[in-house]
């Protein structure tokens, strides 16, 4: 399933001047319905990229095509090639990564997956609707999707290659309101591997009884709370500020609060964060990263000492070191190293005991704008669009709006009182939840 051929691509750049070359391939093919309170449309999309990177000597250029026309690519190649010769040298450049292979023992494709029809999808849609309108009787879907994806990714170097590797996700959305003496609404998601792991109906069951709940909801009192967060919240709060500041080109830059701190405690001992390469249960993990290196598994924090950056080759040179397998790329970019699935190991409460240990607090199902925070100086800023007010340990009432803005290194550090045992698997990231003392928020 979309397949061209790198290495004779390969071989037309060395022939046309190259002195070193990689060619970074990809296909991909998304399907999805958006729906309603009824299914609204189907849309396919097929893309197929190539990333074409020369080395002339110590000059570094890439270009990008979508235009596999073979006069095109041999085009590209050459653009590639004259625009090298006039960059500056990068002093820092060693080659291409020098260790191409696979890791694992595969599992990251599903072909029901892989082949979803808008008949399949048609079918978790329908299931979705269902399941937010037979949850209260007054909760209907306004908003939401399902898709399928699947990807192939190729890659070729002066080291090796072509390696192939394949992958597929699924997902489903919906956003649901209820409308009684007042308005109520609530959004959540599903992501997996494949179309038979999601659960459409149970989803929207719970999201349209959620929605409900939230009819009549205020803004808060301004104060200081204990913050319980849930498994999505507390692992968009952390990919958000800690990818970044574990990106060795980050640390390298000094763009990173994170930077010279290997060895030192920058959490608390509740805190054990890994990074997942290789496990096929995980959406980030894959076979290899993007420039071809083998993924591997990793720890970053452990019982709150920083133990690790993520890495790609360009960065473990620099530090005299070998990739993580963390290269991602879009097929124009060179790489970068990011984590590929960050998991947060679980603790040992439970989220009802965190609530029930809760005299003043605030429990956190969804937020906006964390991603405006600014991973460089820590500073975390989100919005809440779904909580529940918790008044001694008991939830008491529904709450909408208020921002949450505080050191996010302060609160992973001297003000997380519990981890749960609770974990979501999310895009990059496993969490569970988590409770934070004496958090300012910003109410009415």
């Amino acid at each position: 399933m979309g397949s061209i051929d790198v290495e004779k691509l390969y071989r037309r750049a060395i022939d046309l001047g190259a002195v070193e070359t990689e060619i970074f391939y990809v296909f991909s093919r998304d399907i999805s319905i958006s729906i309603s309170d009824r299914i609204e449309m189907v849309e396919t999309s097929i893309s197929r990229s190539i990333g074409i990177r020369v080395a002339m000597g110590k000059r570094v250029a890439i270009v990008g095509t979508q235009d596999l026309r073979w006069e095109s690519l041999e085009q590209a190649i050459r653009s590639a090639i004259s625009i090298a010769k006039t960059m500056p040298e990068d002093p820092s450049w060693g080659g291409f990564n020098h260790r191409i292979g696979v890791a694992g023992s595969g599992g990251y494709h599903d072909k029901r997956t892989a082949e979803a029809s808008p008949e399949d999808l048609g079918l978790i849609a329908s299931t979705l609707i269902r399941g937010v309108t037979e949850s209260t009787g007054i909760s209907k879907p306004s908003r939401g999707s399902c898709g399928a994806g699947y990807a192939r990714v190729e890659v070729i170097n002066p080291y090796g290659g072509p390696i192939a590797r394949e992958e597929t996700r699924a997902w489903v959305y919906v956003y649901a309101k209820a409308r009684d003496s007042g308005e109520g609404s609530y959004g959540d998601y599903q992501l997996a591997r494949s179309i038979g792991a999601l659960r459409p109906y149970e989803l929207g069951l719970r999201v349209g009884s959620i929605a409900k709940s939230f009819v009549g909801a205020r803004a808060p009192e301004n104060g200081e709370y204990d913050l319980i967060l849930s498994p999505k919240i507390a692992g968009s709060f952390i990919s958000t500020m800690l990818s970044p500041a574990i990106s060795a080109l980050s640390v390298q830059r000094e763009r990173s609060p994170l930077a010279g701190k290997i060895g030192s405690l920058v959490a608390s001992e509740l805190i054990t964060i890994a990074d997942e390469g290789v496990d096929p249960r995980y959406l980030g993990s894959r076979g290899f990263d993007d420039e071809g290196h083998p993924t591997s598994f990793n720890i970053i924090i452990e019982r709150g000492i920083l133990k690790s950056y993520v890495y790609d080759s360009y960065t473990a040179r620099i530090d005299g070191r070998e990739s993580s397998g963390n290269a991602w790329r879009g097929y124009s970019s060179s790489p970068t190293p990011a984590p590929n699935h960050l998991i947060i190991k679980p603790g040992d409460s439970r989220l009802e005991e965190m609530i029930r240990e809760t005299r003043k607090g605030i429990y956190v199902l969804s937020t906006i704008g964390e991603w405006l925070s600014n991973p460089v100086s820590g500073n975390l800023n989100a919005t809440i669009t779904n909580a529940y007010l918790v008044e001694n340990g008991e939830i008491r009432a529904p709450i909408n709006g208020g921002v949450i803005s505080a050191d996010f290194y302060e609160l992973i550090r001297r003000k997380i009182a519990l981890v749960g045992r609770e974990i979501d698997d999310l895009e990059r990231i496993s969490a569970p939840p988590m409770l934070f003392t004496r958090v300012r928020i910003a109410g009415k």
